[in-house]
């Protein structure tokens, strides 16, 4: 995937490569805010108070459920859409097509 999305970088000028770039900065920008997300959620359980008003309910299980079914329904969708947004990578960029 780092491959195609460094393709996708280098495909050239214009509005659609711009568009396309946009997109794909978006799509992995969130993906890295999700593991963000997901990463302090484990941690911020060690606070006592911080579960008490989480919308999965007033544990931490219900709160680390919420977010990891979060990241698991939107991680897919991510990369179902990175691979439809970027260009494939060339054989000269040691990945095959």
């Amino acid at each position: 995937m780092a491959a195609r999305i460094g393709a996708t970088f280098r495909s050239g000028a214009g509005v659609p490569a711009l568009l396309r770039c946009l997109a794909v900065a978006f799509l992995v920008l969130l993906e890295v805010y999700m593991a963000w997300r997901i990463g302090l959620q484990v941690f911020a359980g060690l606070d006592p108070n911080f579960p008490r008003n989480a919308w999965g309910g007033p544990s931490y299980l219900g709160a680390m459920f919420c977010h990891y079914l979060d990241g698991a329904l939107l991680y897919p969708i991510c990369h179902v859409l990175l691979r439809r947004v970027t260009v494939p990578a060339t054989r000269e960029e040691g990945v095959a097509v």
